[in-house]
């Protein structure tokens, strides 16, 4: 099939790893694909090592072809708003008529100006909603909070055309179909997962030597440090044990909230007690993940957490790490007891102690955890699906004609 896929997500620019990323490493391989993203210029501004963190995508930019909807270097937002005019030229340039489907990943304006371009074409459209998009407008740093409430009301009419307008919906998440009421006939629950193959148990011996990690009780966490995040329980509670037991924090990842989140660390006075790494290559991730005794989810209790279900979950399964996670809905209805839930730093200490005396318990929650992954949530699995709903429906709109 050749696929155009449309994004909020840049995929150059991007220092974390997507679900976006991953369907099209997997699908790369036998469709032909281009993508249409905003120019995330801005972001690249606040975490310049979105460059570094890529290496380990090379392979995946050497099999698509992709395109801005502009060159300019003007707010992502504004991006979007003006796509409904500068979508057509792109795409015009890339002769979208010859395209089978348009696979619409997390968008507001820009995905709407799209697939007006592709039905015109009778062009099927997929729309991938793998967060709350509304509730993150809501707590986005790059809108001025004033503006806030209008771009969650425009939001919220942009999200409904867009379900109005596509073929098929997929949703990572059960509570996303209830929060946009999308049809039933149209949802295709589509979750997260993780590459089984990449993330696996590996020696970390040279991780735990280089950052003095030695002989140390290890509780991390991996990914960009982003608003949807809570820190401070966790860090009163590493204070707290570190005052009794060898314990470090290892926080892998950048992000526009990396120096606030350096300052709280310098606040509460445990510092010295976390290994701030920032952005490293993405192929080299599962050897971080394996030094840790406990994987860390410190999502804030709000909408945005609630209809997700986080990436670094799955790799720490993967690498069977057991996981604390705060009080999530998702992670709690899918997962239940093989994740330690925890809300105040009472129950983080509670939490990681409870680990720290039992590695009985640490190997049998990796364990379970490379089990679930393995049996459900392998990316080759859940793209193989994606592929499927896309070429069934390239089918209907054939019978359809």
């Amino acid at each position: 099939m050749k696929i155009l896929v449309s994004s909020l997500v840049d995929l150059r620019k991007s220092a974390h790893n997507s679900r976006l990323h991953q369907f099209l490493r997997c699908l790369a391989h036998d469709h032909d694909i281009t993508v249409l993203s905003i120019n995330d210029w801005w972001k690249a501004r606040w975490d310049g090592d979105g460059e570094k963190f890529n290496e380990g995508f090379g392979d995946l930019f050497e099999k698509i072809e992709m395109h801005y909807l502009t060159e300019r270097r003007i707010s992502p937002i504004l991006q979007d708003a003006l796509s409904l005019a500068t979508a057509g030229s792109v795409l015009k340039s890339i002769n979208v008529s010859d395209f089978d489907v348009h696979f619409s990943y997390n968008n507001l304006l820009s995905g709407y100006a799209v697939a007006q371009h592709t039905s015109a074409h009778g062009i099927p459209t997929i729309y991938d909603i793998a967060d709350d998009l509304i509730e993150m407008i809501r707590t986005s740093p790059q809108i001025p909070p004033f503006v806030r409430p209008f771009g969650c009301m425009v939001g919220s009419i942009v999200v409904g055309k867009n379900i109005q307008n596509s073929r098929k919906i997929t949703v990572t998440t059960e509570s996303l179909c209830a929060t946009y009421q999308i049809p039933r006939n149209k949802v295709e629950l589509l979750p997260n997962g993780v590459d089984t193959d990449m993330f696996s148990p590996r020696p970390c011996d040279h991780i735990r030597s280089r950052y003095g990690l030695e002989n140390c009780f290890v509780a991390g966490h991996v990914g960009v440090l982003r608003e949807w995040l809570d820190f401070r329980p966790l860090f009163i509670a590493i204070k707290r044990l570190a005052a009794a037991m060898n314990i470090k924090l290892l926080i892998v990842g950048g992000g526009v909230g990396y120096e606030d989140t350096v300052e709280m660390a310098k606040e509460i006075g445990v510092l010295e007690n976390i290994v701030f790494t920032g952005a490293i290559p993405y192929s080299q991730v599962p050897e971080y993940i394996s030094c840790m005794d406990v994987g860390i989810v410190p999502f804030k209790p709000d909408n945005v957490s609630n209809n997700s279900l986080p990436l670094k979950l799955f790799e720490y399964f993967a690498c069977e790490v057991p996981v604390i996670s705060t009080y999530i809905d998702t992670i709690r209805e899918i997962f239940g007891n093989n994740v330690l839930f925890v809300s105040t730093p009472e129950e983080y200490s509670r939490m990681m102690l409870l680990l720290c005396q039992n590695p009985d318990l640490r190997k049998e929650m990796g364990s379970s955890g490379r089990k679930i992954v393995e049996s459900s949530y392998r990316w080759s699995t859940l793209s193989k699906n994606l592929e499927n709903i896309a070429r069934s429906e390239v089918q209907n709109g054939l019978v359809r004609a």
